[in-house]
Parts: C-alpha cells; sequence; structure tokens
C-alpha cells in the first residue's frame, strides 16, 4: 500500500502479515551466504573478502595481477624465484609509498619573507 505523509512523501507499506520487498531481500541476502558453500563465490562476498585485506596486501595482490601471478601461484614457486618475486613486490610497493609521499597537498601559498 503506498500512502502519502503528511509531510509530503510516498510512503510504502506491505499488507499485515506479509514481508515487504525491502525485508524479504534483506532475509535472503544474509542466507545467501550460508547456502551457497561449495558454489562460486559471488562478487558481495569477493569484495568483502577484498576489504578485509590491509591497504599492503592490497597492493601486494595488485602487484601480482600485474605479473600475471595470484598468491597461490607465489606460495607454489621454489623458494629462490620466490624470494625474488617477493623483493620486487616490496621494491615496488615501496616506490609506489615514496611517489604517494612526494604529492605535497595542502600548501596553498609560500610564506617565506
Amino acid at each position: 500500500m503506498t500512502t502519502i505523509s503528511s509531510s509530503g512523501y510516498l510512503s510504502m507499506q506491505s499488507p499485515p502479515g506479509t514481508k515487504s520487498a525491502a525485508n524479504a531481500s534483506t532475509s535472503q541476502a544474509s542466507t545467501s551466504g550460508a547456502s551457497t558453500s561449495g558454489a562460486a563465490p559471488s562478487a558481495r562476498d569477493k569484495f568483502l573478502d577484498y576489504m578485509k585485506l590491509t591497504p599492503a596486501q592490497r597492493m601486494e595482490q595488485a602487484i601480482l595481477e600485474e605479473m600475471g601471478l595470484t598468491k597461490e601461484d607465489l606460495e607454489s614457486m621454489p623458494p629462490e624465484q620466490r624470494k625474488a618475486i617477493e623483493e620486487t613486490i616490496r621494491e615496488r610497493i615501496k616506490a609506489k609509498m615514496e611517489e604517494a609521499g612526494d604529492k605535497s597537498t595542502g600548501k596553498i601559498a609560500d610564506l617565506t619573507v
């Protein structure tokens, strides 16, 4: 049922004894994660996993992708090759951090006299 409130806004109300569309989609979303065990992760699950990563882990993942590698590929490499790639990743992260630090923000005027 749609009603107009005293302030002029539309309001959607479900008939008594039924679930609203918002409540139905919320309950479906909250149970969908548990029911998909063994299935491919959804975009939502991938996003949540990505957001759990630290900024350094995100940078490492991005650099690995640039190199055409995954974390699993790195873990399965021989120790010498893995160390070399990890060193490359460290150097790239350091370079990106230095590059980000070089961007001076907030300077409005030079006040030297």
